[in-house]
């Protein structure tokens, strides 16, 4: 008769449950403090949870704390009331979820997420990067945790909402830069390293280049701000 409650509260294994096993019954009345109704705080749960000869006085408590209105009624008549009342609480902690609510179902569909169940070290999953990187041309590197990164900053930064809803005003203007004709001050007579320091100083002065452009942002902030300050004319003063 307790079966449908147990297994609504998520209790484990509701389908062996005997509520005329002491131990068992003890052991639901436990588990209801301290999963559901949480009546007590956590310390002063410990003479609910002594299963000793005095757990019967301590649960005859724990009922008048709770206003249990069939304190003296058989076992299974109060069992019943525990689980009513633990039911109520569980509807009223989680009622947005149980009546469709739009905020509920967006915390659903993100603990929903199937990118939370991914295997990123399966061999499918490796496959796949290494797809989506020669599809975007991005370089693999041997670890392809790394080349996903590689793939999301380009994602990011060329295929964002904003740019893909007018990709043409988001056009590089300018020439081409031939990338091996500059001169970076490096002499480095291993062609593959001085490709790679040069590669990793253009890639610092592009992260300069930015960090001043927003510098300069900044600076413009301030300046319409303090370029026409708003004066209150009547706190003025003539004369002495």
């Amino acid at each position: 008769m307790f079966k449908r409650k147990l297994q609504a509260l998520g209790f484990p294994n509701p389908d062996t449950f005997n509520s005329s096993d002491e131990k068992q019954f003890q052991n639901v009345v436990i588990w209801l403090e301290d999963q559901k109704i949480r009546r007590y705080k956590i310390q002063e749960r410990e003479p609910i949870k002594n299963t000793a000869e005095k757990w019967n006085e301590a649960f005859s408590q724990y009922l008048v704390d709770l206003d249990c209105p069939i304190g003296n009624g058989s076992r299974p008549e109060i069992l019943d009331w525990l689980l009513g009342l633990a039911v109520q609480l569980e509807f009223t902690e989680k009622a947005a979820f149980y009546t469709g609510g739009q905020k509920v179902q967006e915390e659903t569909l993100i603990k929903s997420n199937p990118l939370d169940n991914l295997d990123f070290n399966s061999e499918d999953f490796k496959k796949g990067v290494n797809q989506l990187a020669v599809l975007l041309q991005v370089p693999q590197h041997p670890n392809h945790l790394v080349t996903l990164d590689g793939i999301c900053s380009l994602v990011k930064e060329k295929f964002n909402q904003e740019i893909l809803k007018d990709p043409p005003k988001f056009q590089p203007e300018g020439n081409i830069v031939e990338f091996d004709s500059l001169d970076f001050g490096f002499n480095i007579n291993e062609k593959n390293l001085s490709h790679a320091a040069n590669a990793l100083r253009y890639l610092f002065i592009h992260d300069l280049r930015g960090l001043q452009t927003r510098i300069n942002e900044c600076i413009v902030a301030v300046q319409a701000l303090t370029a026409n300050p708003k004066t209150d004319t009547k706190l003025g003063k003539v004369g002495y």
